[in-house]
C-alpha cells in the first residue's frame, strides 16, 4: 500500500465520512420502512389460486431477503457512525493499526484493515 493511503483520517475527512454515512443510513431506513409496508400489504392481500400464492410466496422471499440485507447494512453503518463519535473510526479492530483510506472510501463501514480482514475470511483471526 502507498504511504498516502495509510495516513490518519483528518477531521475534515471524518465529517465527509459521517455525512455520507448519515445519508446512507437515512436512505436505508426509508428502504426498510417501505419494504416492511410492502411485506405487510402482501401478507394482507387476498389469497388467489395456487399460482397466485406461489408467485406471492416468491415475492415475499425476495422482499424478506432484501429487508434482511438492508438491516445488516444499516447495522454496519450505525456501528461506523459510533466509531466516528468514539474516535475509533479508521482504526483496525483486530490489530489497532490504521485502515487504509482507499478501503474506507470503498467501504466506510469497514472495521478491519485489509490484511486482518483477509485473515478473518481465511479463518486465521477470530
Amino acid at each position: 500500500m502507498s504511504v498516502s493511503s495509510e495516513l490518519p483520517v483528518t477531521s475534515k475527512m471524518l465529517l465527509l465520512f459521517k455525512s455520507d454515512l448519515c445519508e446512507q443510513q437515512n436512505e436505508l431506513t426509508r428502504t426498510i420502512d417501505r419494504t416492511h409496508k410492502d411485506i405487510r400489504a402482501l401478507a394482507d392481500s387476498e389469497r388467489g389460486d395456487v399460482i397466485d400464492e406461489s408467485c406471492g410466496n416468491a415475492t415475499k422471499e425476495v422482499m424478506f431477503t432484501n429487508y434482511t440485507e438492508s438491516r445488516k447494512q444499516l447495522h454496519k453503518i450505525e456501528a461506523a457512525l459510533e466509531r466516528i463519535d468514539s474516535g475509533e473510526f479508521g482504526i483496525c479492530a483486530v490489530c489497532g493499526g490504521p485502515i487504509g483510506l482507499k478501503r474506507l472510501q470503498a467501504l466506510p463501514w469497514a472495521n478491519n484493515c485489509i490484511e486482518c480482514q483477509e485473515q478473518c475470511e481465511q479463518g486465521r483471526v477470530q
